[in-house]
């Protein structure tokens, strides 16, 4: 039983791991917990879009890309895919967004 319940603890950690958190704005306890807890709701919310799609892209992955659309309106399905291009729209190509860099 304790075995178990020390998993429990690691697992915990290694979600916190992958919120990413680079740096605690505040020293406060309750301004950490605040942040910890913002962070898993915001990681919980892209799981479940991901999954609602049916995306088969890593948690990493999928947090980049949308942070990368946040501002074009696309369905989150489409996320994975490169941006499409209208055929009569001549585009330089010189001019790579950097939302198509990071389909390169």
């Amino acid at each position: 039983m304790i075995y178990r319940a020390r998993w429990q603890i690691e697992l915990l950690f290694r979600w916190i791991k992958h919120l990413k958190l680079k740096k605690f704005r505040t020293r406060s306890e309750n301004g950490v917990r605040l942040q910890l807890i913002a962070a898993m709701i915001a990681y919980l919310l892209l799981r479940l879009a991901a999954r609602e799609c049916r995306l088969v892209v890593p948690a990493t992955r999928f947090a980049h890309l949308v942070r990368c659309c946040r501002f074009i309106r696309k369905p989150v399905a489409k996320i994975d895919q490169p941006p499409d291009v209208h055929p009569f729209h001549k585009r330089s190509p010189s001019l790579l967004t950097r939302l198509e860099r990071t389909y390169a």
